[in-house]
């Protein structure tokens, strides 16, 4: 069964827990609205998606792709999903916790704003789970561009980088900044895999492999 797992095993710490309603209904409502257009999505594969290897997997795609990835990784199976990775802010409680559970994905939270780095979190959960996780590089901006925290993540846990990006048909695009993908009904989703780099890669080596999947 899905869940969220927090950074040190320890319970949810939450800051402004008045808002709490308010951050579940946010979550039921990106649940309930992609389960509207769910069925009617058609996902097409490029590439073979899931990697065959021992060791653990780190997927990378931009941050406007999240919501696009969802329907994607649904189609594989339950084992083979990544971790979410979110954090402890009240703009990823609203909708990166209870929402990709509720879909059946797991949930990793890490603590921002702690002695020890997101980085350092991230790293003990892959070496303590050996999950999959997926990753957003350019989380904060400048959007569209690779920052190199990730990379010292797989070389740490001798993981294999998976860079991919969703091309869509009949999606909306919301925000300013970012421009989200978010998938319409009856859209069609093109998932393209990128080469399997390892963690001796560099930053500028994933952001080559993304630009040349768009």
């Amino acid at each position: 069964m899905s869940a969220i797992t927090w950074a040190d095993g320890a319970k949810a710490e939450r800051d402004k827990k008045w808002l709490d309603p308010l951050l579940v209904g946010s979550n039921a409502a990106l649940t309930g609205f992609y389960m509207a257009f769910a069925p009617t999505v058609r996902v097409v594969f490029r590439d073979e998606l899931v990697p065959k290897t021992d060791k653990p997997i780190i997927y990378i795609t931009w941050h406007r792709m999240n919501y696009a990835a969802t329907p994607v990784f649904r189609q594989v199976p339950p084992r083979d999903r990544p971790t979410f990775i979110a954090h402890n802010g009240v703009a990823s409680r609203a909708f990166s916790h209870q929402a990709p559970v509720w879909l059946g994905f797991d949930v990793f939270a890490f603590r921002k704003g702690r002695e020890r780095s997101p980085r350092d979190q991230i790293i003990d959960y892959i070496q303590t789970t050996r999950r999959p996780i997926l990753n957003l590089p350019d989380s904060g901006g400048p959007y569209g561009k690779m920052k190199p925290g990730i990379v010292e993540v797989a070389r740490a846990c001798d993981a294999v980088v998976v860079p991919f990006v969703v091309l869509t048909e009949g999606a909306a695009t919301i925000g300013k900044k970012m421009k989200h993908v978010l998938p319409m009904p009856f859209a069609r989703l093109e998932a393209r895999r990128g080469a399997l780099l390892d963690g001796h890669a560099s930053a500028a080596d994933c952001q080559r492999e993304l630009d040349a999947l768009l």
